[in-house]
């Protein structure tokens, strides 16, 4: 039995600049494997939740590098509200109804 494989697709997005990449990986020429060889992964190990774990940045080129560098460089965001507004305190604790 012979058998062809017709496609494998891979797509990678840069975490320095924000563009999407696409290739077909059936029949590799010169120029894709160029692309590829051109990424650089950037690999931050943490301390969470009592062990420690890989986080990784893929970059396109090297000007992307210091971009993606400093996402794992800072803190994960907290989520807030977009108003900031304090919803606990705009509650009624003793809350009494008209007449």
């Amino acid at each position: 039995m012979s058998q062809e494989l017709l496609s494998q697709k891979m797509k990678r997005t840069c975490d320095g600049c924000g563009t999407t990449y696409e290739w077909d990986m059936v029949g590799l020429n010169a120029e894709i494997i160029k692309q590829l060889e051109n990424w650089y992964t950037i690999i931050r190990e943490i301390f969470f939740d009592g062990e420690f774990r890989k986080m990784m940045v893929q970059c396109c080129s090297l000007s992307c590098t210091p971009v993606a560098a400093v996402k794992l460089a800072l803190p994960p965001q907290q989520e807030e509200p977009a108003d900031n507004i304090d919803l606990a305190s705009l509650r009624a604790s003793n809350y009494t109804k008209p007449n």
